[in-house]
């Protein structure tokens, strides 16, 4: 049975953010001009010092921690012990793209039934309490223009209860509709934030409008999906 393509989901969350909102947002997030010093841990995520995109190491557990996330430790000596070279042969095949330049038409080649992406993924989530939402941001960290994260919040605003689907949908969206990247462009832009990839902006905006009133640490919680 054919996934149905639901990219508007993704489109439709942004599109209810008013840019003015966004780029505070933004702002509140990476610690931009009246919020400076006071950013969220999560806006490390992205910057903290690592080994490369196509090795898995501690320095890659603890930028995961930046989103509040704890990798349970048996997980760990697994994923950076036993299985580290695996994990750096699915890295060497998975591109170090951007989302929007890799073409919808070719998604089941890098994210569909036996590709390098979803093998990676079944990898991480066969290891000890590692659910959907610790496997997306460590996979995140190693692809950031490539790989959505996934948690409870931005699965509520986009109307995915689990990460099932997740991917083609953000694929869809970032891939064939040109008005929301470049939205997302001028977005970036406005913040100053040219360093940070598309797919970032995005998640960023979104927890922070979902996540308005929700009390407790930046990662919500560790949602389970395929």
């Amino acid at each position: 049975m054919t996934t149905p393509d639901e990219g508007w989901k993704i489109t439709s969350a942004l599109a209810a953010i008013t840019d003015e909102a966004a780029l505070n947002y933004l702002k509140q997030y990476f610690g931009i001009d009246e919020w400076a010093g006071r950013e969220y841990t999560g806006a490390h995520f992205d910057s903290f010092v690592g080994p490369g995109p196509d090795r898995l190491t501690a320095e890659d557990i603890i930028a995961v921690a930046c989103l509040s996330i704890h990798v349970p430790a048996r997980a760990a000596l697994e994923i950076l012990g036993n299985e580290s070279g695996e994990i750096s042969r699915l890295l060497d095949l998975i591109p170090n793209s951007a989302l929007e330049d890799v073409p919808f038409e070719a998604h089941d080649k890098w994210f569909g039934e036996g590709s390098p992406s979803l093998l990676f993924w079944r990898l991480l989530r066969a290891h000890y309490n590692v659910g959907a939402t610790t496997a997306s941001k460590i996979m995140a960290r190693k692809r950031l223009a490539l790989i959505p994260v996934y948690d409870s919040v931005i699965g509520r605003l986009t109307g995915f209860p689990t990460a099932n689907g997740t991917w083609r949908a953000w694929h869809q969206a970032f891939s064939t509709d040109v008005e929301f990247t470049d939205r997302l462009r001028s977005l970036r832009e406005a913040a100053g934030l040219e360093h940070v990839t598309l797919l970032r902006i995005l998640d960023v905006v979104l927890w922070m409008h979902g996540a308005r009133g929700v009390e407790g640490p930046e990662g919500v919680d560790d949602s389970e999906g395929a």
